[in-house]
């Protein structure tokens, strides 16, 4: 693949994204046609739809996982609550999918820029020249949310990053510590208190992933009390 193109599926769609709006306002020039832009809107519409669906099979998973936990593991005789509900995927695109969208657009990126009307500011605004798309992340954000037996669930927006690095401390330390690293939301802190049966205050931040290296800045601070 081209220097140009992110291996990160994350940031190949946010790339997606703004090659198919962009790629709208250049027809007629370059060797663009009208049927170059649907073929890619296409091509995103399938990804998009991929990509959504894989998350909400993991969350459903997540969440099956633990009430399967609770189920075995559980304060015996409490109640767990209602079965996980399955994923509603909704109406499936009537495109008819084709392999290889992204072999496919490198070769429509490269009859552009072979093209005689190309420029540089084409390819800058199309996103195919120069290194791989990269795009701006904010702070991260996320809530904490106190769950019996002194579990905290984090649910946290990790955008087009690849997951987020997650810290904590008890109320009286002075230095973080790494509970580990998620890819999809969300991640639950399920460390026993340090005084069996009793409250604490744990303190929260987390910071984006790219790919395993942490980038950007910390989030807001988050501070909860567990529940026994």
């Amino acid at each position: 693949m081209p220097t140009w193109l992110s291996l990160r599926e994350a940031e190949r769609l946010v790339w997606l994204q703004n090659f198919a709006i962009k790629l709208n306002v250049y027809v007629g020039t370059a060797s663009i046609v009208a049927g170059d832009v649907t073929n890619v809107n296409n091509y995103l519409t399938l990804f998009q739809w991929a990509i959504n669906r894989t998350e909400q099979i993991r969350t459903v998973s997540q969440d099956l996982t633990e009430w399967k936990r609770i189920l075995v593991a559980g304060p015996i005789g409490a109640p767990i609550g209602a079965f996980p509900i399955a994923p509603s995927y909704g109406v499936t695109p009537l495109i008819t999918p084709v392999a290889g969208i992204f072999d496919l657009i490198v070769a429509l990126a490269e009859r552009i820029r072979n093209s005689s009307g190309y420029t540089t500011a084409i390819g800058e605004d199309l996103g195919i020249v120069g290194p791989a798309f990269v795009p701006t992340l904010g702070d991260p954000t996320f809530t904490v949310t106190a769950l019996p037996n002194s579990e905290n669930r984090l649910d946290f927006v990790k955008g087009s990053s690849d997951g987020v690095l997650i810290e904590s401390q008890r109320a009286g330390e002075a230095t973080w510590t790494l509970l580990g690293t998620d890819r999809f939301s969300p991640y639950v802190d399920g460390r026993p208190p340090l005084v069996a049966g009793q409250p604490e205050v744990r303190r929260y931040r987390i910071r984006y992933l790219s790919g395993d290296d942490p980038i950007g800045n910390y989030s807001a601070v988050v501070s909860v009390t567990t529940l026994p």
